[in-house]
């Protein structure tokens, strides 16, 4: 049997069969400290989470309310044995209710006491335990706030990166028009939109939607920024007509091969796209993009054809360009994927149809688009919803 570390306080306990109780103690090996109040316990304690107080009945009286909170705020702070008299038997249970550790008897044999020393014993190294625990668990709380709040710096910064990598938007070019929204789920979004017109004929522009979410996906959306713009500034530098009159001619596999030798696991989707503001020919490429590009003219949406793998997964992979005649007043739409989510329909042919629906009459503008879609009234989004509208004659 262990003892108490610090011994036993006793408070008061002047009572003749309170004295033969802690005779009975100092019998067993414990140290026992009378005191006068519980200012006394305090100031000369070791440990009071540890630490057995033994107090007499009549010392703690638990028939009003606040004498029994009383009770209990000390038994929260100390290991409290209640001595009882014959007479207050009745009461061992109300005592346990109020936290106390143990209840004992002035006339208690000594096997009686070793066991109440055991258990508090065990009490004792409990306390202890979760205490530890406790301040183990405070102390991963406050490295994973401090992670947290570097981790929400990082994507802060982050997303002050994307937003200056974006295009001016709404883009104007003579009766053309084009604009963006994109609305994260998270501080980063894996949705990214390119567009600029070069040599004051042709326009071009990308919408990529890269697999999973948050800072490893944002920072592809870069680097896939600075591959694409490195190809249209050689292509403007040169003043390379031919080339630009073939876009989007081998750009998707050019991205393709970019990303399988990073190694970094990521893929993406992909529409990209030259419209030739001269003759209003549109030619555009789609790397498996969900929905497709939408059509709008007179007030009827279609989807324009085009399919084809993702960018990041084949090697030696290819895609088809598309080429169409606009007509002279439209809107091309180019939807991320995320918006299906917006959309109550069960199975994708049907919300694709919704889609249509929805967008045949509302695509004058970014604005209306994201009110058709009720993208502004959804809080948590689980996924990213990003728009690219290209019109004219608006």
């Amino acid at each position: 049997m262990k003892t108490p570390s610090g011994g036993i306080f006793l408070l008061r306990g002047n009572e003749p069969s309170v004295q033969r109780l802690s005779s009975s103690l100092e019998a067993l090996g414990v140290v026992v400290t009378t005191a006068e109040n519980i200012a006394v316990v305090d100031s000369s304690c070791s440990d009071a989470l540890i630490q057995p107080l033994v107090i007499w009945s009549q010392e703690t009286i638990i028939e009003t309310a606040e004498q029994r909170q009383a009770l209990k705020r000390l038994a929260e702070q100390y290991l409290v044995i209640v001595a009882l008299s014959d007479e207050h038997i009745a009461q061992v249970a109300n005592y346990f209710r109020l936290g106390v550790a143990d209840v004992v008897f002035p006339e208690a044999k000594s096997s009686e006491l070793k066991n109440t020393l055991v258990r508090i014993d065990e009490l004792a190294e409990s306390r202890l335990q979760e205490r530890a625990y406790q301040h183990d668990l405070e102390t991963a709380n406050q490295e994973l706030q401090e992670s947290l709040r570097l981790l929400k710096q990082d994507q802060m910064a982050g997303l002050e990166v994307q937003k200056s990598l974006m295009p001016e938007s709404p883009l104007v070019f003579g009766d053309y028009e084009i604009s963006h929204s994109i609305t994260p789920s998270l501080y980063l979004s894996g949705d990214f939109v390119g567009y600029n017109f070069v040599l004051g004929r042709y326009l071009l522009f990308y919408f990529a939607d890269v697999s999973g979410h948050g800072a490893s996906s944002a920072f592809v959306t870069v680097l896939l920024r600075f591959m694409i713009g490195r190809v249209i500034r050689r292509h403007e530098l040169e003043k390379d007509y031919d080339a630009l009159a073939l876009a989007p001619e081998g750009l998707i596999e050019h991205v393709n091969n970019q990303l399988l030798a990073t190694g970094l696991g990521k893929h993406l989707t992909i529409v990209a796209g030259s419209l030739d503001t001269v003759s209003n020919t549109l030619r555009y490429v789609v790397g498996a993009q969900q929905p497709g590009p939408i059509l709008v003219e007179e007030g009827r949406a279609r989807y324009l054809p085009g399919k084809g793998k993702p960018a990041g997964i084949f090697e030696k992979a290819s895609w088809t360009i598309e080429e169409i005649q606009l007509p002279e007043k439209f809107s091309l739409i180019i939807l991320s994927d995320g918006v299906f989510e917006l959309i109550p329909d069960k199975e994708i042919a049907d919300k694709e149809q919704t889609l249509l629906n929805y967008l045949a009459s509302n695509s004058e503008s970014i604005e209306d688009l994201k009110k058709a879609l009720f993208v502004d009234y959804i809080e948590d989004l689980e996924d990213d919803i990003s728009v690219l509208l290209l019109s004219k004659g608006g």
